[in-house]
């Protein structure tokens, strides 16, 4: 199900994926660059993180005083790996509960809901979700270098293709950064599920581009004779949008 927009009141109930730093750039960007701590909703903000972070230390927080502390090298091992944790989890969700109210409200952010995704047939999406299964076979039983094999077709990607499965007409590349997953979900998760997804729009592919063969074709230049007698018209070609997911969990639409 698609929503170019949410007008109606949305809480997300569990987290499967969240790109941090997306999130981050947009809400700074959304903030003209940079983010106004003199304000008084900021100031408010802040106090409330600091509050949270010492009711979950149980008293005693002191944010200057761990600041000064871990920059002179003095802080407690114990309490400084404990702290930072605290401090990154309630960042956290601060970023995700101030992602959610801008983004739902901005028309360039487009929302799936209760949707399902799975990946393109004979895609790097598809061979990513199941060559992690090959690991549980001896390896003298694998007639090459799965290892070898990975490293040359996933090498640093970062990003992999899914379709949404409403669709019966494909129109739509949802693109999900593999490190964003949380709770230890994984790509290969995600076809389990129904979720809600934040995404903004990058750019647009054709369907034959998601395929494994594509993705190490080198295009070949249009010659004079395709341009004049136009065999090579891109109004046939079917282009699909293709969008960066941001946010992707399960959502009540109230």
């Amino acid at each position: 199900m698609l929503m170019a927009n949410n007008t109606k009141s949305s809480k997300m109930m569990k987290v499967v994926y969240f790109d941090e730093t997306a999130a981050t750039d947009y809400i700074t960007i959304q903030n003209g660059g940079q983010i106004d701590w003199t304000s008084t909703e900021n100031k408010e903000r802040l106090a409330k993180m600091i509050a949270e972070i010492d009711m979950q230390a149980k008293g005693g927080f002191n944010l200057f005083s761990f600041i000064k502390a871990s920059v002179s090298g003095n802080a407690n091992t114990n309490i400084d790996t404990n702290t930072s944790k605290l401090i990154k989890s309630t960042v956290t969700n601060t970023l995700l509960t101030d992602y959610i109210s801008i983004a739902s409200k901005d028309k360039n952010i487009r929302q799936f809901h209760n949707d399902g995704v799975y990946a393109p047939e004979n895609s790097i999406s598809m061979y990513r979700m199941y060559s992690s299964y090959l690991n549980i076979v001896p390896k003298e039983q694998i007639p090459i270098d799965l290892e070898g094999l990975n490293n040359a077709l996933l090498g640093e990607r970062g990003y992999y293709q899914m379709l949404l499965n409403s669709e019966k007409e494909i129109s739509c590349v949802l693109r999900f950064n593999i490190n964003a997953f949380k709770n230890d979900y994984s790509l290969a998760d995600l076809s389990k599920m129904n979720l809600s997804y934040f995404g903004v729009k990058v750019g647009q592919c054709t369907k034959e581009q998601l395929s494994l063969e594509k993705e190490f074709e080198i295009k070949s230049s249009t010659n004079v004779k395709e341009i004049v007698i136009g065999e090579t018209s891109r109004s046939s070609i079917k282009l699909l949008d293709v969008y960066d997911i941001v946010l992707a969990g399960v959502m009540s639409i109230e």
